[in-house]
């Protein structure tokens, strides 16, 4: 008597996870990463004088809209330089509007306490020293805060390609408190890169600018990925 034939398993369920390891090694599965980072690097350095930020932010987009899409080699190549421009001057203009509250807290009380600290009158530069003693408290949690929501914000301006994006306050908060275990992931990838970036040095004092511009797609595509994997956008 022949048994009846068995249903198939059931399809898993289980869902993808971070992968820790992939932000430091996607680079370097890429073809042509060599000439990809070296360019980077070039702009890294260009950064100095401004201009090469806007590159790089745009680049980055591109590079987060790739993984998020699932393209096998995700580093872009370096070959629409007006379109990275244009973008990546809207991502920083959102990292300047976001850093407004931090301008204005220097503005108004930092450099009149700066000021008063100067004077010969013993009372102004006690009330200076309390002013900025104050405003440094005030300072450390703003940063913090803005250090982790602002990522998040760059992310959704680079995924939909939008300024406005980077304001939508509630899909930011629910992304962030969605998907905190992954995110928290990205951001602990992305500090591991930034610290492995200044033994650039070693390479003749300039490689650091291309250790630096690993570090940067590094963050990006852990970030991306957290994006991806995310069950809440």
């Amino acid at each position: 008597m022949t048994n009846p034939p068995q249903p198939p398993p059931p399809p898993s369920s289980t869902r993808p996870t971070f992968d820790f390891v992939k932000p430091f090694a996607f680079t370097f599965e890429d073809p042509e990463w060599v000439q990809k980072v070296l360019l980077g690097g070039v702009f890294v350095l260009a950064s100095v004088a401004i201009v090469g930020i806007f590159f790089l932010y745009g680049y980055m987009a591109r590079l987060v809209r790739n993984v998020v899409e699932g393209v096998q080699h995700p580093l872009p190549a370096w070959d629409d330089l007006g379109d990275y421009f244009v973008e990546g001057l809207r991502l920083f203009a959102v990292a300047i509007v976001y850093a407004i509250p931090v301008i204005v807290l220097v503005v108004v009380f930092i450099v009149p306490s700066i000021v008063m600290q100067a004077t010969d009158s013993e009372f102004f530069r006690g009330a200076g020293e309390v002013m900025a003693g104050c405003v440094w408290c005030l300072m450390f949690p703003i940063s913090l805060a803005m250090g982790i929501w602002l990522p998040a914000a760059l992310l959704m301006a680079a995924v939909d390609r939008q300024f406005a994006a980077a304001f939508d306050y509630r899909r930011i908060w629910n992304f962030i408190r969605a998907n905190a275990g992954n995110y928290i992931l990205a951001y602990v990838v992305w500090l591991v890169a930034r610290f492995i970036a200044p033994f650039g040095l070693a390479l003749l004092c300039i490689g650091i600018v291309f250790t630096m511009f690993w570090s940067f797609v590094v963050g990006a595509y852990s970030f991306a990925q957290t994006y991806r994997l995310a069950s809440t956008r």
